[in-house]
């Protein structure tokens, strides 16, 4: 079992907001104060509006922080975030989203849609395959499955 968590972190963390490291503030220093207990995180995904860190103005960020005695088991904790003339602020936290390896986020005016894999029917526990998409309202905070 713990191979097994072992593996998803290390499948979790390969895709870290660290893709676009010294183009973005500290980003991890700025997910970590927000969304974890702990202040770290077995993985984060940072999720801009646009791609460049001069043009960005929103973004979902997403940690993975350990749980404390459990074996390598991760809960997730998402939250919206704003540009401002002070630099990025945290907006608040997102409700009801679940999964792994977020991706595909797409922004409207007043959401965001987002991808992540989740276990699909008869699926070991290590090893989800099922893509879901959600859509998170940026005025709720609140995430609802599409599929």
């Amino acid at each position: 079992m713990r191979l097994g968590a072992f593996i998803l972190a290390l499948a979790i963390s390969a895709s870290s907001t660290t893709a676009q490291q010294g183009a973005w503030p500290d980003l991890d220093r700025l997910l970590f104060s927000t969304l974890t207990a702990s202040g770290t995180a077995e993985a984060s995904f940072w999720l801009p509006d646009q791609t460049n860190p001069a043009t960005a103005t929103r973004a979902l960020g997403i940690v993975y922080e350990y749980v404390p005695g459990s074996a390598g088991n991760t809960s997730i904790a998402v939250g919206v975030y704003q540009r401002t003339t002070a630099g990025w602020t945290f907006a608040g936290p997102v409700e009801g989203l679940f999964g792994q390896s977020p991706r595909d986020a797409s922004f409207g005016p007043a959401h965001v849609d987002l991808t992540t894999i989740m276990l699909g029917p008869d699926e070991p526990r290590c090893c989800p395959t099922m893509p879901v998409r959600w859509r998170v309202s940026l005025a709720s905070r609140t995430a609802q499955r599409l599929n």
